[in-house]
């Protein structure tokens, strides 16, 4: 047996602090499990989503000695980059217009140290290290990719945010606007570039077709959203951020089958509420190369990457094929029909039934004894 130890996550304020043990004598993983996104080759499946877990170094070590096939940085922000473009030329204003706070630097690590993150861990990572931009509009910030790509990423994730905010603006608008800044983006680096982009698209084929030509590897899909609330003290909407939660994975299947419509050949990370095997085997059915662990690292730790690695090698065994990509390669390609079969598809099972899955019961506030009968 290995030697275990102890180790501590240093988490968001979201979720409490929590402590782990992980076995240095992890099984090497098998290359039945090799498979490929953005170009880049992958010992799993497995990938760690962007978060601040993956600036730790010994963290890093840990996850993919647990089965990770690569780690995603948490994102740049447009603001901390426009703040430190500004800060020569009008350190006067430069908070007040960027939008830069001090607390996104303690997200992830500030635009100097995040650059040191990356040729660190490319130091001691065996797997991919992705960067991650996020942002909603072009500008001189957008040249920070180049010095990610000079840091020694080997793809950069963009995390589109959308920023609608103007109530002249179309749908078509966004998508171009979406559109133009992967496309600058990628015309400053030669490293893969992947789209993250939420699922509030009409039709999500059109926008994965106008991505791809516009120079994108792949998609991730989705980006994680806050939670929107109204505070009824303040009289005023508020937003805070959750850990994604589990038994979600509807909305991401369908993403990814329509995505997968537009076009079958660019990488697809499936992304969002993914916390087993069985949820990342079915992401792969739909359609997508990799799954995207986050939320159930922090509240499991590693161990759940191994746990996810060893169930997609015994779903193997069980049936019979010798590589992950031979799994993949007996998924359907087309799960998507004409019209009749779309609408026959939420039809039938609409009026099949008169009783609905309800997956939030209410739970009796009644108590009884062994037999069920109540107090």
């Amino acid at each position: 047996m290995g030697t275990t130890f102890a180790w501590t996550f240093h988490v968001p304020d979201f979720s409490p602090l929590r402590f782990f043990s992980i076995d240095r004598g992890a099984q090497a993983m098998s290359c039945e499990l090799t498979t490929k996104y953005l170009g880049l080759e992958l010992v799993s499946p497995v990938v760690v989503g962007a978060c601040p877990l993956n600036t730790q170094p010994e963290t890093v070590r840990q996850l993919v000695g647990a089965g990770a096939g690569a780690i995603v940085l948490p994102s740049m922000l447009q603001e901390q980059v426009v703040h430190q473009q500004m800060k020569s030329t009008d350190p006067a204003n430069a908070i007040q217009r960027s939008g830069y706070q001090p607390q996104q630097d303690r997200y992830n690590g500030g635009t100097e140290v995040y650059l040191q993150t990356i040729a660190r861990l490319k130091e001691i990572c065996t797997v991919p290290v992705i960067g991650s931009l996020n942002g909603s509009s072009p500008g001189q910030w957008l040249q920070y990719a180049k010095e990610i790509e000079s840091a020694g990423a080997d793809a950069l994730e963009f995390n589109l945010q959308q920023a609608v905010f103007d109530p002249l603006e179309t749908s078509n608008d966004v998508e171009t606007r979406m559109c133009e800044l992967v496309r600058q983006v990628r015309e400053l680096v030669s490293i893969p570039v992947a789209a993250k982009i939420s699922q509030r698209y009409t039709n999500l084929s059109s926008m994965t077709a106008q991505l791809q030509r516009v120079g994108v590897s792949g998609l991730v899909l989705f980006t994680h959203l806050p939670q929107w609330d109204v505070s009824t003290d303040r009289m005023h909407w508020t937003i805070h951020w959750e850990l994604s939660p589990i038994n979600t994975l509807g909305g991401i299947l369908e993403g990814i089958v329509r995505a997968r419509a537009g076009d079958r050949t660019i990488s697809i990370a499936a992304s969002g509420g993914i916390s087993n095997a069985e949820d990342s085997l079915k992401s792969m059915i739909a359609g997508a190369d990799v799954v995207m662990i986050t939320s159930a690292v922090y509240r499991e730790g590693p161990d759940v990457i191994r746990d996810i690695v060893d169930g997609i090698v015994r779903h193997l065994e069980e049936t019979q094929y010798q590589s992950l990509q031979a799994f993949r390669d007996a998924c359907p390609t087309d799960h998507v029909g004409d019209e009749k079969s779309v609408r026959l598809e939420y039809v039938d099972p609409l009026t099949r039934s008169d009783t609905y899955f309800d997956p939030t019961p209410l739970v009796s506030q009644q108590s009884g004894d062994s037999y069920g009968h109540p107090n």
